[in-house]
């Protein structure tokens, strides 16, 4: 049987989730328009691959900073003792990792040409499994501090990324064609960022909410 505090817990984790959907996928809307800033530059000026793989990496820093900034912000609704500032620093470090590790097969296209194709696979599937996770690793060098368990963010964050991507793929690349201006360019890539941080927010948020609950469950029973 439920008690009035269990209700008062519930509406409470209800909230959370809720602002924590919202806010978070504001965040990462808003930082992914840096690097499609960074991408729109690249075609105006006509830049190579290495010289538009450096800037996309750069501009992971920015989408990073600001997805941190507002996981921080609501991580630290819960987790008081949170370093925000370390958090986001730490996020975007990660997006530029993302962004730099998801550029290599482009900047390295002539080198990997000629593997074998098993090769080939297994490389793709290793790079790809450390640009989902490497968001999630460098936070949780900070959650690992105040979380129990703070390594299965590790494998939500992984997983949300992945979704999210999807997400993207599935909407923008089919709607993009040749001949199409600039804004409409953009405003489609916009579409398909909107599904992406909304995705990946959701998951995260269950994932954010499990582990706060299992954090206060155990500080609770004085198991931590």
């Amino acid at each position: 049987m439920s008690t009035p505090r269990d209700a008062a817990a519930s509406v409470r984790t209800d909230r959370f989730f809720s602002y924590w959907l919202g806010w978070v996928s504001l965040g990462e809307f808003a930082g992914f328009l840096v690097p499609m800033a960074a991408e729109s530059l690249i075609i105006t000026a006509g830049l190579d691959d290495l010289p538009g793989a450096g800037l996309l990496v750069v501009s992971g820093l920015g989408e990073g900073a600001v997805l941190g900034a507002a996981m921080s912000w609501r991580f630290s609704r819960r987790l008081p003792a949170l370093n925000r500032r370390r958090f986001a620093l730490l996020s975007a470090l990660g997006g530029a990792m993302a962004w730099a590790l998801g550029m290599m097969p482009v900047v390295t296209v002539e080198a990997w040409a000629g593997w074998p194709v098993p090769l080939v696979v297994i490389a793709g599937i290793v790079l790809g499994i450390a640009l989902l996770a490497s968001i999630g690793v460098l936070q949780w060098i900070e959650l690992r501090r105040h979380l129990v368990a703070a390594w299965a963010w590790v494998l939500a964050t992984a997983a949300a990324w992945c979704a999210g991507l999807g997400a993207f793929f599935a909407i923008a690349p089919p709607l993009w064609n040749e001949g199409q201006t600039l804004p409409l360019v953009l405003a489609i890539g916009a579409l398909g960022a909107a599904a992406m941080a909304i995705t990946m927010a959701a998951i995260t948020g269950w994932a954010a909410v499990a582990l706060l609950r299992r954090t206060r469950a155990n500080t609770v029973s004085g198991a931590w």
